[in-house]
């Protein structure tokens, strides 16, 4: 066993360092050098945890301090002291290249799990937690954004948009939590042809969007998508799985930081959103079930997203869009498949 080491002995009032050895008696740390002999309780002293090779100070009660890069004589001291091993075996960690690289995959995974299952959770909770108050101003205040930067008041007909506004009521008509849920149609040469859910209730068609479909039928299949995603609060969760801290700050405190602040991020999100696979499936299996329900053919609205898809792919190749939501939805193939599969 270790039972002494050299340090440089600070009294705590002079920058002025000494040459002292440290010597462990019983329970007792004896400093001595020239002209100099202290003695202190080990159960009193302070040592620094050990970090990577820089050296270490023992702290005393009278405010004095000694250095030292003598490891193995503190890591005793400590061990005497009944401390926890845990600080040992941080500092090896450290010093091994190979237990870093370790430590740092360990670290890499928790965040990669905690991302992929942990956020989406929270941000559900939080989703649905929200005041509906809040909701409603994000919504609107997310509308108005929009209004002023890509869209345009629409230039259908007050006949179609009345057509289409009794039939967003028949679609919406099995969700208990429908009120308050409107149509709204604006003209967009930037969105294309586009239909998306805003929080508290708000779905917007474009009108090439009213255009696109060549029967109720079809038009039904996206309102039906579109209710889907309004009564999974997709949109809210999506922005808040994107927004980490706003989510952290949510759940600790029961509101949203600030409804205006947040709802500037809609805009953006929503244009250019990737929705998840899951958000996808879950809209397009609301999709799928109203038109079962109805006893309207499946295949009407696979047909749709393909022909949407292949619009979008269209006015892409011909010149860039500001949103492309569709086009960056996840593997529009893949849904219109699995759309048929449930056929």
């Amino acid at each position: 066993m270790i039972d002494s080491c050299p340090a440089t002995w600070y009294d705590g009032r002079t920058s002025r360092g000494r040459e002292v050895t440290v010597r462990l008696t019983g329970e007792t740390l004896v400093v001595s050098g020239e002209q100099l002999s202290a003695s202190y309780p080990l159960a009193e002293v302070r040592i620094d945890p050990p970090l990577g090779r820089t050296l270490r100070a023992l702290h005393f009660p009278d405010g004095a301090s000694a250095e030292t890069g003598a490891a193995d004589f503190l890591d005793e001291l400590q061990r005497r002291q009944g401390k926890p091993p845990l600080w040992r075996q941080l500092h090896r960690w450290e010093m091994s290249p190979r237990r870093a690289l370790v430590a740092l995959a360990a670290t890499a995974l928790i965040i990669f799990c905690f991302v992929r299952f942990a956020v989406p959770i929270l941000a559900q909770k939080v989703a649905f937690a929200l005041p509906a108050a809040t909701e409603a101003l994000i919504g609107r205040q997310t509308l108005q954004i929009l209004d002023r930067s890509v869209m345009q008041p629409s230039k259908l007909s007050r006949q179609r948009k009345q057509e289409l506004t009794a039939l967003f009521r028949a679609v919406t008509a099995s969700h208990p939590e429908r009120q308050g849920w409107r149509l709204e149609f604006r003209d967009s040469k930037g969105l294309g042809a586009n239909a998306f859910a805003l929080p508290s209730g708000i779905v917007i068609v474009t009108d090439a969007m009213a255009e696109l479909a060549e029967k109720d039928e079809e038009m039904a299949g996206v309102l039906a998508h579109e209710a889907g995603h309004l009564a999974r609060r997709h949109a809210l969760r999506h922005v808040l799985q994107n927004s980490a801290t706003v989510l952290i700050v949510a759940c600790l405190t029961g509101d949203i930081v600030s409804a205006s602040s947040f709802a500037a991020t809609l805009p953006t999100a929503l244009i250019d959103a990737k929705y998840s696979r899951d958000f996808e499936r879950e809209a397009d299996a609301a999709a799928v079930g109203y038109l079962k329900q109805q006893r309207i053919p499946v295949r009407r609205y696979a047909e749709t997203l393909a022909r949407l898809d292949a619009e979008h792919h269209k006015e892409r190749d011909a010149a860039p869009r500001l949103g492309e939501m569709f086009d960056n939805h996840p593997m529009m193939l893949e849904r219109v498949k699995d759309v048929l599969a449930a056929e």
